[in-house]
């Protein structure tokens, strides 16, 4: 316990348009089927685990996405807004606050953990919303916006179904990291999750022997080992940046926000720090972006349960190949303060990427030689 803790200190279905939901098994009683043990990804080895899996797995390719375009269509440009709800017992997750204040029609989850070894529901961990806000710059702009279970893999299922429904302009990803810290802009994600248990204490990615971490997209090149997010990375930082210390001097709840939130940093990749949630969605998003149409298998049981669906695959129709999408860490003290000055934040950067578009700042990949000093990524670990 004390691990993961730690570990979320430092950081934080159906087939949308081709195939099948997901994969069965053939007939008979519900037992193991021999299989690639490379290709497992979520370890389903105890009842419990196995229950929490079906009740996501459910939820997964059940799920419909909440947000569509405006009709008749509009030329208002359209943002993909994330970010996490409770985890385990810590009830309050400050980037879903934040994105509750930019988007009060997406009200934050108020749930509680089970007790130890039931199911933990996805659905009630959830909340979607749109709504239209005028920025600066951009002006008037639609919002999807997510709160989200903190849950392997079903996350980021949410998020590509969303996505594909949505088409949006811009894809702005959040989670929380330390508890006081400057703001984490991230320039790309890596294919490694760490085996660790996600939100509802009951899964974690299988690994395979001695390995450290397991594969989250398995059929993904060595190449895609490491991917780079895609945004205006100067015009961003250089507004967050403006922004917080505009708010710096704000108190609440006898704090400064300046003490809490101690600026902005480019962090690079892979880092053995981002191996958890956050990179989790950061990677699949950022896969299914870049490959319209590809099929992903997720949400793959360890072990498969003859007559069970043990996986669920998922491809983009959409062409989202040149949307922006960048995800940002934030401060896990601002949970229960300082929303109002974040959710300026996080307005500044969705204004600024969308305003550098219009003015032909194109975005570009993530390069780790923009990363902060102390948050250079490096070789695989």
């Amino acid at each position: 316990m004390l691990a993961r803790k730690v570990l979320f200190a430092l950081l934080a279905a159906s087939t949308i348009s081709l195939g099948a939901c997901a994969t069965e098994a053939t007939d008979g009683d519900e037992e193991p089927v021999a299989g690639d043990e490379n290709e497992v990804k979520v370890d389903t080895r105890t009842p419990a685990a196995r229950r929490q899996y079906d009740a996501n797995v459910a939820f997964a390719t059940s799920y419909t996405p909440r947000c569509t375009p405006a009709s008749p269509a509009s030329t208002r440009p359209r943002v993909l807004l994330t970010g996490f709800g409770r985890f385990m017992s810590i009830n309050d997750n400050a980037t879903g606050r934040i994105v509750s204040t930019v988007v009060p029609a997406a009200r934050y989850p108020e749930t509680v953990s089970p007790p130890a070894g039931a199911v933990d529901a996805p659905a009630p961990q959830l909340s979607v919303a749109t709504s239209t806000i005028i920025l600066p710059g951009a002006g008037a702009v639609d919002v999807c916006a997510m709160i989200l279970p903190v849950y392997w893999d079903l996350a980021a299922i949410l998020i590509a179904k969303e996505m594909d429904a949505f088409a949006p302009s811009f894809v702005m990803m959040n989670g929380v990291a330390g508890a006081r810290q400057p703001l984490w802009v991230e320039l790309g994600a890596t294919n490694r999750a760490a085996p660790l248990d996600d939100g509802s204490n009951q899964l974690r990615p299988a690994v395979s022997g001695t390995d450290a971490y397991a594969k989250i997209v398995e059929t993904a090149p060595r190449e895609e080992d490491a991917r780079a997010n895609l945004l205006s990375w100067r015009a961003v930082e250089s507004a967050a940046r403006t922004t917080i210390a505009r708010h710096a001097a704000d108190m609440d709840q006898d704090t400064r926000l300046g003490d809490l939130l101690e600026g902005v940093k480019l962090a690079g990749f892979p880092r053995n720090s981002n191996t958890y949630l956050c990179n989790n969605v950061t990677y699949v998003t950022g896969y299914l972006m870049s490959h319209p149409r590809k099929q992903v298998r997720l949400l793959k049981a360890s072990p498969a349960v003859r007559g069970a669906i043990n996986e669920v695959k998922i491809a983009m129709n959409a062409d989202l190949r040149a949307v922006p999408r960048v995800f940002v860490h934030w401060p896990s003290e601002m949970a229960t303060k300082h929303h109002a000055a974040g959710a300026e934040v996080m307005r500044a950067i969705l204004d600024a990427q969308l305003t550098a578009m219009a003015h032909g700042d194109a975005p570009t990949p993530g390069d780790n030689t923009l990363a902060d000093p102390l948050l250079q990524g490096g070789a695989f670990f």
